[in-house]
């Protein structure tokens, strides 16, 4: 399908002179291009085109972005959102001075999640991350990296792994 994002008044990109990657320095730039509308195919770019060369007719939808700003998706590359159970108790501790090995003889600390994480169910752990994926969309995320690492056993981090690959079937982001 070719669809048409005509003419926002910005398409923000950080594909400067010429370059499709960045490192160092260079990742502070950034380029806005203005009087420019852009071409999907089948949800791709294929083109970025000036607005006044636009011919209408030759798009299956076109969707006006008039006074609105492209910007590209997020990237969130370092997460470890799979997990269930809650630890702000133990964040208020450490607010108060209680260092991390006495949480952990209390049984905190990873312990807590670990435990908390092995006795999950498939359907309770995709019911407690599915929110968390939702906030990352809201915040503009489109790729997330999610890391195992609490289940701490082979059958608990292959019960993360299928619930993270779950995930990536059902959300719209890539994970």
């Amino acid at each position: 399908m070719k669809k048409l994002l005509y003419n926002p008044s910005q398409v923000v990109t950080v594909n400067t002179n010429g370059k499709n990657f960045k490192r160092g320095k260079e990742l502070s730039e950034m380029e806005c291009l203005t009087e420019n509308s852009i071409i999907l195919e089948d949800d791709l770019i294929k083109d970025i085109i000036p607005t006044a060369s636009v011919s209408r007719n030759n798009f299956e939808e076109i969707i006006d972005l008039t006074g609105k700003v492209i910007l590209p998706g997020l990237i969130e590359c370092h997460t470890h959102t799979a997990f269930t159970g809650s630890r702000a108790n133990e964040f208020r501790q450490k607010l108060a001075g209680v260092d991390y090995e006495e949480i952990a003889a209390a049984g905190g600390g990873i312990a807590s999640t670990v435990k908390s994480v092995r006795s999950a169910s498939f359907e309770e752990l995709v019911k407690t991350v599915s929110p968390r994926i939702e906030y990352f969309i809201q915040q503009g995320i489109t790729t997330i990296e999610i890391k195992s690492g609490y289940g701490l056993n082979f059958e608990n981090e292959v019960k993360l792994l299928q619930v993270i690959k779950y995930l990536n079937e059902i959300f719209s982001i890539d994970i």
